[in-house]
């Protein structure tokens, strides 16, 4: 699996606001997943992820209707940790767990854990032929998604890179893991599977490019 390129902590975040998130009830890392991962276990609760969850926005929004959830989510990005920490506290929300850990990282810690729902929303397309290789959705990623999936389980992906969008197509295709319940360009389909819209949503919506969603199921 790829290794995470780019920079953890954004130049504007200090870097003992990082620590905070060390001690954070509800963040978690490679040493302290296993706590979390018996009670997700035992748990009667349907457990959901986001990765690359940003700032947070559609995390906070799922976990607000669906408060019977469990949502786990990670994003390599401290400074996004932070701002979901930040609403987290605000909002009192109990039901979101997150970390900065890498998919890599994660899926080599989260076996036992199936996930109904995997949001992967506005993925980096790498856009340069030479970085295409960093792409988080490729042939080996969708048969990761499958191991820690249930019957059923839904995955629904929003890209605005065209060149990503067949990618996305080509690497599920090839397997014989998920079909295909949806792909569109219609935007209001946002709004009827309640996903939140948001900074590359709105982005791309202002450049006037296409916006791909694909929904999976096993």
């Amino acid at each position: 699996m790829l290794p995470f390129y780019g920079r953890r902590l954004s130049r504007k975040t200090k870097r003992f606001n990082s620590f905070d998130l060390e001690s954070y009830e509800f963040f978690f890392h490679e040493l302290n997943f296993n706590d979390i991962k018996k009670k997700l276990v035992k748990s009667s609760q349907n457990v959901n992820l986001e990765i690359g969850f940003g700032k947070g926005e559609n995390l906070i929004f799922q976990s607000q209707i669906k408060k019977k959830d469990i949502f786990l989510a990670i994003d390599p990005f401290i400074s996004g940790g932070l701002k979901l920490k930040k609403k987290i506290e605000i909002l009192k929300i109990s039901n979101i767990f997150f970390s900065n850990v890498t998919f890599s990282q994660f899926f080599k810690i989260v076996g036992g854990v199936n996930f109904k729902k995997i949001f992967i929303l506005f993925p980096d397309p790498w856009p340069k032929k030479k970085h295409k290789k960093r792409r988080l959705i490729n042939e080996a990623f969708v048969k990761n998604l499958y191991k820690i999936t249930l019957k059923y389980s839904e995955i629904l992906i929003a890209t605005d890179d065209e060149d990503y969008s067949n990618q996305i197509l080509k690497s599920f295709s090839k397997q014989n893991f998920f079909k295909l319940l949806l792909k569109t360009s219609d935007n209001q389909i946002f709004k009827d599977y309640k996903l939140y819209p948001t900074k590359y949503f709105r982005k791309a919506k202002r450049e006037n490019r296409r916006i791909n969603l694909f929904i999976y199921q096993k």
